[in-house]
């Protein structure tokens, strides 16, 4: 008999969760700023894509606090999708194909700054 385990998900959000004090914000675009966590991700893991796919969907979404979610479907292909406070989808995006090594990664966008979660409580 064979028992079937859950594989482990592997999260950005585990390697990068040690930043616990605040740091220096970093311009973007728009008016957009980047916190320490965020750009450190973006470099690190070849991702700044997703950055700019966040913010081409800015103005379809009038929420101040969004939660944005990136998940491994299958494979290479992934589902990103924002939530608001309330767990309510305000936008998707399906079958995004990118060899991501990470199964998912969750960032904030809180008014016009990208962050980590563990990075949210530090900026107001």
């Amino acid at each position: 008999m064979s028992i079937k385990r859950n594989k482990k998900r592997n999260s950005v959000n585990t390697l990068y969760d040690s930043y616990t004090s605040t740091e220096e914000l970093f311009e973007f675009k728009e008016g957009y700023k980047l916190t320490k966590g965020i750009v450190d991700v973006s470099n690190e893991e070849d991702c700044s894509w997703l950055l700019e796919i966040i913010l081409e969907e800015q103005p379809k979404i009038n929420c101040e606090t969004q939660h944005w979610h990136f998940k491994r479907v299958e494979g290479n292909v992934f589902r990103l999708y924002c939530t608001d406070e309330d767990g309510i989808i305000l936008t998707e995006k399906n079958d995004i194909s990118i060899p991501f090594y990470f199964d998912d990664l969750f960032l904030l966008v809180k008014k016009n700054l990208l962050c980590l979660p563990i990075e949210s409580k530090m900026y107001a």
